[in-house]
């Protein structure tokens, strides 16, 4: 992070600049949105190491990124929760993320109520599938 003017700082913006792998550092606007992604991830995880927080609500973070660095963010995110000191809820349509989510809610059109309703699924209750099944 830099000033964009440093001699008048209140007046202009905060320039991010971030360096992927194999690269070298580059701003935010040439990056392609998975890495912006992930380099924001990594911005937001920093500040909370700073200043915590005890939740987080996330909206399919995982939209630009493919599933490998899917899978790592959902990786690092259950680690963290998994600590007991961090709760997220993350919306998100990608089975790899969701995988490893401690529970699932599912929300649904219900035709007879006129609304919505929800089901959950806590997935720590539920045996995994032996391998090759």
């Amino acid at each position: 992070l830099s000033l964009e003017a440093p001699s008048e700082p209140y007046l202009h913006g905060i320039k991010f600049t971030a360096m992927p792998p194999a690269k070298r550092f580059r701003d935010m606007e040439q990056l392609s949105g998975g890495e912006r992604t992930l380099a924001a991830l990594a911005l937001l995880f920093a500040m909370h190491d700073y200043r915590p927080s005890p939740f987080f609500v996330m909206d399919e973070i995982d939209a630009a990124l493919d599933n490998v660095n899917v899978t790592s963010v959902a990786k690092f995110i259950r680690a963290r929760a998994d600590e007991g000191k961090l709760q997220f809820v993350v919306i998100s349509l990608k089975d790899n993320f969701y995988e490893k989510a401690q529970g699932l809610v599912g929300i649904y059109r219900d035709r007879k109520l006129q609304g919505s309703n929800t089901v959950t699924l806590d997935l720590d209750a539920v045996e995994p599938l032996p391998a090759g099944a």
